[in-house]
């Protein structure tokens, strides 16, 4: 690292918390630092954990370091022999007290190589440039033997990476989704306010899956077990991780500026950044036809069945759910007695949202219209809303809609979600049924980057016959990599089925077979009501479609 014209005193300071809402001190992977000032050895003063102060004047202080790059996924930095993926804010130092100058950064490439990043070319070969410390953090880089697809659409160039075998994916089916998916968004948001977006996916032979959204592009793995199948959760990804360009990358909430790479920030706004965020990536498949009504419909009661099943929301807000976002990196975390997921609850929140936009404003308005203010007041301008300004803007666009009583309740409160009460102004119900489903008799547990490991098991159960026991690692489930708990893989199953995890102990691997026991629960169903008036109807089929009366979401 190379820092011109620095004065005496100048700190330099390494990232402890960026890409998951987590510090995560990225400084332990630092080794080896040493200075130069002119050329000449210069000693670097450790002022804390993350800072060094180099206590010259320099016309050209430099630094030399290492750092240790070896986890994979798109919220982490690695280095091997076949490819490299490279978040910036987990390899570079910054100047704290100069973050606004822009920076330079050179690739140094293996032979056969090629590279792909967010950046833009700069003066010299193999460099490229950021307007300051934030954009180059902003911007990933896959390099290694990569494929390369792009099109254009509404005078913008999509490129496509994919560090992938050719034989785990349809390469075809994966640009037609993607084309669908950024002509809905833009097409709703009546925006494209870039010239160049990249999708950079990784398709690995591994356990290790995820999105993460940045200004210009976002970073999605998932693993090749899935991608083999079907490329639905690579769109469903891609839709959620799109729709980022805009809420929170461009509408971006107050409490999240200015970054602060060492302390963090305020996370309380999550239920919107990302809960409405995994809103739009479904209305994104639903509207661009990649999956049909019914699809969607059993995709939000399942939603529902998944906060119904926390009785950690009786008291805990979603508001508080993204405050402690910075707690997941502990797996007990996620015991359905400890938290809700703003993830989960703040997508709820979206469909009501919108639904109450537009019964309040007799179907004149919608979430999506918010969307656009948010964006034409606040992203447009340079300016950060804070949640007062979403909630007057929600009342202004609705003046039948009680958009007080929706913050206090069920924003910042624990009240119980009345989804008929919504659902009824499209002419929709929510069913319930108590069915007898299949159960796994034990718990497990993950947090956002480590392994699905068994919390618990049931004594005398199948499982603990089988052998399955607290501390194992999960790695399969019926020859299908886990990158989560394994109760969602149980839909469609049946208590008596036969069920094998590859699990590994103590460095060893090894299957455990066993058939799944039972035991009651609620299921929950979305049907149309046949006798809904005609306007409950006309409402149902305006938000679906993404319309509203007047006109529909056209650029």
């Amino acid at each position: 690292m190379d820092i011109p014209a620095a004065p005496a005193g100048t700190d330099i300071q390494f990232p402890a918390w960026n890409c998951l809402y987590q510090i995560r001190d990225f400084v332990r992977d630092v080794q080896q630092l040493t200075a130069t000032c002119n050329g000449r050895s210069e000693p670097l003063r450790r002022i804390n954990l993350d800072t060094w102060a180099s206590p010259s004047a320099c016309k050209d202080l430099e630094l030399r370091y290492q750092v240790y790059a070896n986890r994979k996924g798109p919220f982490s930095a690695a280095l091997t022999p076949q490819q490299a993926f490279l978040n910036p804010a987990l390899l570079c130092f910054y100047l704290p007290q100069q973050r606004s100058r822009p920076v330079r950064v050179k690739f140094l490439l293996p032979p056969g190589w090629k590279l792909a990043t967010l950046l833009h070319h700069g003066p010299g070969a193999g460099e490229y440039r950021a307007a300051d410390y934030d954009v180059l953090a902003d911007s990933p880089a896959e390099a290694g033997h990569f494929q390369e697809y792009d099109y254009t659409q509404r005078g913008a160039l999509y490129r496509v990476i994919v560090h992938a075998h050719s034989a785990d994916y349809a390469s075809r089916k994966l640009i037609a989704g993607l084309e669908k998916i950024t002509a809905t968004e833009t097409g709703m948001m009546r925006d494209v306010p870039f010239k160049r977006y990249t999708f950079i996916f990784n398709f690995p032979h591994a356990p290790v899956g995820g999105g993460m959204e940045h200004r210009d592009g976002t970073a999605i793995t998932v693993p090749a077990d899935q991608t083999r199948r079907t490329l639905r959760g690579v769109e469903a990804m891609a839709a959620h991780e799109f729709f980022h360009l805009w809420n929170v990358k461009r509408i971006r909430p107050a409490r999240l500026e200015p970054i602060d790479y060492v302390h963090g920030n305020d996370t309380r706004d999550l239920w919107f950044c990302e809960g409405v965020t995994s809103t739009y990536g479904e209305l994104t498949l639903l509207r661009a036809e990649l999956i049909n009504r019914r699809q969607f419909y059993r995709h939000v009661a399942r939603a529902i069945g998944s906060l119904e099943s926390r009785p950690a929301r009786f008291y805990e807000s979603v508001e508080t759910a993204g405050l402690e976002a910075w707690l997941e990196k502990y797996p007990d975390y996620f015991r359905p007695q400890r938290s809700i997921s703003y993830y989960n609850k703040g997508e709820l929140l979206g469909y009501l949202l919108d639904l109450g936009i537009r019964q309040g404003s007799q179907d004149r308005a919608s979430l999506d219209t918010l969307m656009r203010r948010l964006n034409t007041d606040f992203a447009r301008r340079g300016r950060f809303y804070r949640e007062r300004d979403l909630e007057s803007l929600a009342a202004q666009l609705a003046p039948g809609f009680s958009a007080v009583r929706f913050w206090r309740d069920d924003v910042r409160g624990v009240k119980e979600l009345n989804y008929n009460k919504y659902l009824a102004y499209a002419g929709l119900q929510l069913e319930a049924k108590t069915v007898q489903a299949p159960a796994l008799d034990f718990t497990a547990l993950k947090s956002f980057e480590g392994p699905v490991t068994v919390e618990s098991v049931e004594p005398s159960s199948m499982a603990a016959t089988a052998g399955l026991r607290p501390g194992d690692q999960l790695l399969k489930m019926d020859g299908v990599e886990l990158l989560a708990p394994p109760e969602e893989e149980l839909r469609g199953m049946k208590p008596g089925e036969r069920v094998e995890f590859t699990v590994e102990r103590r460095g060893q691997t090894f299957d455990v077979y066993y058939a799944l026991g039972g035991k009651p629960a609620i299921t929950y169903r979305i049907r149309e009501l046949r006798h809904a008036a005609a306007a409950e109807r006309a409402l149902r089929d305006s938000w679906l479609a993404g319309k509203t009366e007047t006109g529909p979401n056209r650029p």
